[in-house]
């Protein structure tokens, strides 16, 4: 009985000994946090051990970073069993504002190969670098842009769009928005930003809920915190009518929009000018269902206008009045104005008419 149990506890410690012959790499960490740091303190590095607990050498074969903005660096000698190795990894934060996760995979000669070690931290960028890649200044938060564009929609579709910004004050920020008209939603993630970090702006246009069309502009406010002064950003959309889904019937039936011109000339003007000048245009429906004028607007505050009639069955008119405010035109040498008409003709949903006059000095 003595010898069948010596007999197996030599088989069980021969057992033992195979497993654990060769290198055995046996990592003192795999993660480091860099935490908050200056851009401007350069190329920072920590070091990763790993003891060979084999029997063994071992042998650091290769290390790759996921990022050419990291970089690992090792001693490629054997490894003796019961030593300690490191592997230095160093990230530059050059024109990296923000936070950041790399990795950084380790090859060994050991069973398991493989190994990934990862780096965090967040960069508070210095000036120049928030500049290019941030120029808006908003208080405490810089901002890539004031505008954010949704681009073209159609009606009853939605659209999606952000904005990115950056906090590069000294404390955590809880970004807020103000004054969003309700056709817009807008979330900022995360909502508590740390110092040095990123936040974005993801906005969506639902444009069912406007009754605008065309080229739409609105604003809203954001502010670094509850309470603190905010920052005015700009949405702008072009809001179109789908006709992908009519029939060859329809199309055939559809309005049609004709002007009896396409542009006004008023000659020579004068900013002292006293009164205002009016000038009307016709708008005619040369289709077979009625012409639906969804919306007639100019961007120049020199004119206002009036319409007589949105709705436009086969073969009738509307006229359009022009006025025009000389003292109001802001450009020195001449006025360029457009005047868009956005209806529910499909070969022609948006026509422009132009309004021009020289100014004399």
């Amino acid at each position: 009985m003595k010898r069948l149990i010596l007999i197996a506890t030599i088989l069980l410690a021969s057992q033992q000994s195979a497993i654990t012959a060769g290198p055995v790499a046996r990592w003192l960490g795999t993660e480091h946090n860099f935490g908050a740091f200056d851009e401007d303190l350069g190329v920072v590095k920590c070091r990763f051990g790993v003891v060979n607990d084999g029997d063994a050498p071992l042998v650091i074969v290769g290390a790759r970073a996921n990022c050419g903005c990291t970089r690992p660096e090792f001693d490629s000698a054997p490894i003796v069993p019961g030593d300690t190795a490191w592997v230095s990894v160093g990230y530059d934060p050059k024109g990296r504002p923000g936070r950041f996760k790399k990795y950084v995979a380790v090859n060994t000669n050991a069973s398991t190969e493989r190994t990934q070690l990862t780096i965090t931290g967040s960069v508070i960028g210095n000036s120049n670098t928030l500049r290019s890649r941030f120029p808006v200044d908003a208080g405490k938060m810089k901002l890539r842009s004031t505008v954010i564009p949704f681009g073209q929609i159609y009606k009853g579709h939605t659209k999606g769009a952000y904005l990115e910004g950056y906090n590069h004050s000294s404390d955590t920020i809880h970004p807020l928005i103000s004054a969003l008209p309700s056709h817009l939603s807008m979330t900022i993630e995360p909502k508590s930003v740390p110092p040095g970090e990123q936040f974005i702006i993801s906005g969506v246009a639902h444009t069912g809920k406007t009754p605008k069309w065309g080229i739409i502009t609105d604003r809203f406010s954001i502010s670094p915190n509850p309470g603190e002064k905010g920052t005015d950003i700009e949405t702008v959309m072009i809001l179109r009518e789908d006709f992908s889904k009519l029939t060859p019937e329809q199309l055939d039936k559809a309005p049609s929009i004709k002007t009896d011109t396409d542009k006004i000339d008023l000659g020579r003007i004068s900013p002292t000018d006293k009164g205002v000048i009016t000038r009307k245009f016709v708008i005619t429906n040369t289709g077979d269902n009625p012409l639906l004028i969804r919306d007639i607007s100019t961007p120049d505050k020199a004119l206002s206008l009036k319409v007589s009639s949105d709705k436009l069955k086969k073969g009738k008119s509307a006229t359009v009045t022009v006025i025009i405010d000389p003292s109001k035109v802001t450009n020195p040498e001449l006025l360029n104005a457009r005047i868009t008409i956005i209806s529910n003709d499909p070969a022609c949903d948006s026509k422009i008419v132009r309004v021009v006059a020289q100014i004399k000095k």
